[in-house]
């Protein structure tokens, strides 16, 4: 990936490629120090301080399954992050956790002409150089930093990163992939008991797996119920 496209402040990276894709090559990656209307799935917003800000677009020969590509970054974001920390898990379909608080977030998105999908925006947020975070956000969230009480190269992370993802992406496109395993094995919710919000009605259920179409396995009221990202949050039960 050696378009990679520099800014230090966007509204946001993902919003940057939306607009722009028809003419930047497959695999560009937009990176910004500060996002200004950064957010996340569910249209939460994402709060950065000294942060890694990046998305990359994908343009050729796209894969039909969204699901499965929220997956595959998130288990390049583990391989690359489990390098520098301790605890780290995959909380589905799309959060990276370091001891139980989240560190990276991922939040895909397309555009569709028609019936076509034209273009697949992969947008990363991850907390590296953050020093402090407020009193609501230390209790579920944290920083590289803040785990190894020192600041670390952006640079060199994202190069690390899209080392990782450059090879998984490719073994995905030859089916060879080992992602959903690495999602299973290092999932922060398989074997947990968690409040499932379906259609603003929160249940209680048990994780039981995750699928190779990249849904969920659930175990409601006693009954497998299998549910996709879209239809979903997940509350871990204390």
């Amino acid at each position: 990936m050696k378009n990679i496209i520099e800014f230090d402040t966007l509204p946001s990276t993902n919003l940057y490629l939306k607009e722009n894709y028809h003419q930047l090559a497959d695999r560009t990656v937009v990176v910004a120090n500060h996002q200004t209307a950064g957010r996340g799935r569910l249209s939460r917003r994402w709060e950065d301080s000294d942060d890694l800000l990046f998305s990359i677009l994908l343009k050729d020969n796209l894969p039909h399954n969204l699901a499965n590509i929220s997956l595959l970054v998130a288990a390049s974001l583990y391989k690359t992050l489990n390098e520098i920390l301790d605890n780290v898990t995959i909380k589905w379909p799309n959060d990276i956790l370091v001891k139980g608080k989240k560190l990276a977030g991922i939040l895909l998105e397309s555009v569709v002409i028609g019936e076509k999908v034209d273009c697949i925006i992969i947008g990363v947020g991850i907390n590296v150089n953050t020093v402090k975070l407020s009193e609501e956000l230390k209790q579920k969230a944290t920083s590289i930093y803040l785990q190894i009480n020192r600041k670390i190269n952006k640079k060199e992370l994202l190069e690390k990163f899209l080392k990782e993802f450059r090879r998984d992406y490719q073994f995905y496109s030859e089916n060879k992939s080992d992602y959903l395993q690495i999602c299973r094995d290092h999932s922060y919710v398989i074997g947990k008991e968690v409040i499932v919000t379906i259609n603003n009605q929160p249940k209680k259920a048990l994780v039981l797996d995750i699928l190779e179409n990249g849904n969920i396995l659930l175990l409601i009221n006693e009954k497998k119920v299998e549910l996709n990202s879209g239809e979903i949050t997940l509350q871990e039960l204390y």
